[in-house]
């Protein structure tokens, strides 16, 4: 296995090929550990064969070699394969591997041709593998005894040993391509993982189809994805940026954006910011805010980016991109290290510093543990300040809040403050908003707070009261909100979406940055504003009061508008210049992300000139 990802390495060493000769033995070193599960998973036969039944393997050692060789080939095989076709994908393979091989257009003969020596290699390790595998099991005692002794030790030492090796170890989530971030280079991750785990533990469940609308040259000049911060400050003062996401934050809760009284300081505070009234989530659930927002990514897999077989992908996120113009980076999460494969995925991504619930201070864990999901939003935002006074300034650090997730647990000293609402969720986001004002009220009183740009945002909506929110574009109505000391208070009518977060800091910083993704500076006059995202197996573009949906063949499926006074909605016809320009945009979108998402193309080639 080992063998079989060293010419992975020689045969694709473009990929990496700025790394250090130290930094790839290291990457295959970590390699050893990452072919765990494999071990466990497909020797399992061979394992129970031999150790269980020692007497049969012994008389029969043709059924040890044939399950050794059953399951060493589909590893060495997928490896293989991945070896010649990783050359045109710049990246393993996941599930989608089977789709290609299976393709009339794709002749595994012609790859076998062009790869003679790889091809004719995996010949003679098989045929080494299954003239070479030991014979017999372990040792066959007469006394029944110490057979059964034996046998309860082997039983309680094999499952132990099967368990962690399956699981990778000891972490949240079992072991996985993500994972690879947290010890190499994001450019030496696929080295490090193997195809065969990059399929079993990123299966996605989605494959992203081939989409073809138009010329790809022309969705590339409709979508634009790389975007230039041309507004850069010359003088070379950088200002600090706090990115807060909350937890579960709708417009639906708030009362500047809807009039609903749960978030009092939210009202107060949003008439000193930029207010944005139109802001979407790209995605219903916490795993697709991070690629939207520090990639540019909209939710377009409904399984979700980070779950699938493309997570492996290159691609550089915001944290990245500010870490080379000088910031350091960090994002924090109270809940448990590798929740939602955050850590992984942003270590892989960029360089970033993470800070969970295992960084948390061991005196206050006890205090601060909601008993659920990790520590409540006051403490940790606490916390947050103490760790964003300590760091290398000029800073780009984001946190993620979580009381505001199910349970909707609340401290119990403060639980009487709040009053309960009308859904479960109420009560939690009033507390939020209190550990929201208690947080600016600590951040007023250091020195470097005048000098920071903050962004208060939700990562998607939970449920609401009204018809309304569970429409296509009522469903993913977040707030965002800036405020800064050079910020003058205003109300912007124009639709964004998470996308454009990541360029909209960059041109109020003036931090002189390019950003690949489908996000777009919303202070640029010539941006009319939208928001993607895929729902019920639909493609949408949401222009408020207008959305528009469209399948995987091009087909309309919805079109209409509703404002939010409206219960339902107006179907429109499929008419008009409104009409053609949104179906040209979504579909220049919907082209380009799975093209770029299928050819592992989410990043800039080629960096402009300034």
């Amino acid at each position: 296995m080992t063998l079989s990802r060293v010419f992975w390495g020689i045969f694709n060493h473009e990929i990496f090929a700025d790394a250090e000769k130290s930094e790839i033995v290291t990457a295959v070193l970590w390699g050893i550990f990452f072919d765990l599960p494999l071990l466990a998973y497909f020797f399992l036969p061979l394992w129970i064969w031999m150790i269980f039944l020692p007497s049969q393997a012994a008389e029969r050692p043709y059924i040890s070699r044939v399950l050794m060789l059953l399951g060493t080939s589909p590893i060495l095989i997928l490896n293989g394969i991945d070896t010649a076709y990783s050359r045109i994908s710049g990246r393993r393979s996941g599930v989608e591997l089977f789709d290609i091989l299976s393709d009339p257009g794709n002749s595994t003969a012609g790859y076998i041709a062009d790869y003679w020596p790889a091809a004719l290699l995996l010949s003679f390790l098989l045929f080494l593998i299954y003239k070479y595998t030991p014979q017999g099991g372990l040792p066959v005692y007469d006394d029944i005894r110490s057979q059964w002794r034996r046998a309860l030790m082997v039983f309680l030492a094999f499952v132990s040993i099967w368990i962690f090796s399956a699981r990778g170890g000891f972490h949240l989530k079992p072991l996985c391509t993500l994972h690879a971030g947290l010890y190499v280079r994001p450019e030496l991750t696929s080295l490090t993982v193997s195809t065969p785990l990059n399929i079993i533990s990123m299966p996605g469940g989605e494959e992203v189809p081939e989409i073809r609308f138009m010329d790809l040259k022309v969705a590339e000049e409709i979508v634009k994805p790389v975007y230039y911060n041309k507004n850069f400050t010359k003088d070379g003062r950088k200002q600090n940026i706090i990115l807060i996401i909350v937890e579960s934050l709708g417009r639906d809760y708030t009362g500047f954006l809807n009039g609903k009284a749960y978030t009092p300081f939210l009202d107060t505070f949003s008439r000193h910011c930029i207010n944005f009234r139109y802001c979407y989530a790209n995605g219903t659930r916490s795993i697709e805010m991070v690629p939207s927002i520090f990639c540019g990514m909209p939710g377009m897999i409904e399984t979700h980016y980070l779950n699938s077989g493309y997570a492996g992908n290159n691609i550089e996120n915001a944290f990245g991109v500010f870490n080379k113009a000088g910031y350091s980076t960090a994002f924090f999460h109270g809940a448990a290290n590798g929740t939602m494969f955050f850590q992984g995925f942003l270590q892989q991504t960029g360089k970033v510093q993470y800070f969970g619930r295992d960084e948390y201070p061991p005196k206050d864990y006890e205090r601060d543990y909601d008993g659920n999901w990790g520590i409540f939003d006051e403490p940790y935002l606490h916390y947050f300040l103490k760790c964003c006074d300590t760091m290398k300034k000029p800073f780009f650090n984001a946190v993620f809040t979580l009381s505001s997730h199910h349970p909707y647990k609340v401290p119990a000293h403060l639980d009487n403050k709040f009053p309960k609402g009308k859904l479960p969720i109420h009560k939690s986001i009033r507390y939020t908003d209190y550990a929201l004002q208690s947080f600016f009220e600590k951040a007023r009183r250091y020195p470097w707070f005048n000098n920071t740009l903050f962004v208060i945002t939700g990562d998607h909506t939970s449920y609401g009261e009204e018809d309304y929110f569970y429409s296509p574009s009522g469903h993913f109505e977040i707030p965002l909100l800036i405020y800064g000391n050079q910020i003058k208070p205003t109300v912007i009518d124009k639709t964004v979406s998470q996308c454009d977060i990541v360029p909209a800091v960059m041109h109020l910083t003036g931090v002189k940055a390019q950003f690949y993704g489908f996000g777009k500076n919303p202070f640029d006059s010539t941006y009319k504003g939208y928001s993607f995202h895929k729902e019920k197996n639909l493609y949408y573009i949401i222009r408020y009061p207008y959305a528009l949906g469209i399948d995987a063949d091009g087909t309309v499926k919805d079109f209409h508008l509703q404002y939010r006074n409206r219960k339902k909605p107006v179907i429109l016809k499929r008419e008009g210049a409104l009409y053609d320009s949104l179906m040209l945009t979504l579909k220049a979108h919907v082209q380009l992300f799975t093209h770029n998402v299928r050819k592992n193309k989410w990043f800039i080639k080629q960096p402009a000139e300034h």
